[in-house]
């Protein structure tokens, strides 16, 4: 009996060896490309498209949900049917880094860069073109992570032929001020 469990015991030990479990995937082998949603590759040629409007060496910024494109958002601003973009992103200036956001607008067929404004805080937590005060007229709310949880938002409004800065409030979470 002993020499059949021996036996039973060796062939487990070469079945577990041959057969046993894979070797674990690099974490760089996991990454894949994200989905281009149902557009197909028009989101990518876009971001290169308005990325290629920003100075040299500027990065999108993207939000802590990882969305790829979410230093870009879309809205209509002026009420004529078509979108505008909201690009948000850092330059590095050597030793400092600084966050930005711009307005574009199509003007003859070309995305052209029509107002800017700089950022505060860590990063981005969120950038989008809503109307939060309900009087018909979309404004732009940037979002900035201060650190700990706790971020502030930037709302602008068109006033007088330009882009102001309306208020400014703190929020741990988005939704708060959306509803």
């Amino acid at each position: 009996m002993s020499k059949r469990l021996i036996l039973i015991s060796l062939m487990a030990a070469v079945w577990l060896v041959i057969g046993g479990c894979a070797i674990p995937s690099m974490p760089s082998d996991l990454i894949t490309a994200p989905n281009t949603g149902e557009y197909g590759n028009q989101d990518d040629d876009m971001q290169r498209s308005l990325q290629a409007l920003l100075p040299d060496g500027a990065r999108l910024l993207t939000t802590p949900d990882g969305k790829a494109s979410s230093g870009i958002s879309y809205g209509d601003l002026d009420g004529d049917g078509r979108n505008e973009a909201i690009v948000v992103y850092e330059e590095d200036g050597g030793r400092e880094r600084t966050l930005k956001a711009a307005l574009l607008m199509r003007q003859q067929e070309a995305w052209q860069i029509v107002w800017a404004a700089e950022g505060s805080g860590r990063g981005l937590d969120y950038a989008g073109i809503h109307d939060v005060d309900k009087d018909g007229l979309a404004e732009i709310l940037l979002g900035w992570s201060l650190g700990e949880g706790v971020n502030g938002l930037d709302i602008y409004e068109w006033d007088r032929d330009e882009w102001k800065l309306q208020d400014r409030k703190g929020y741990r979470d988005i939704s708060d001020i959306m509803n």
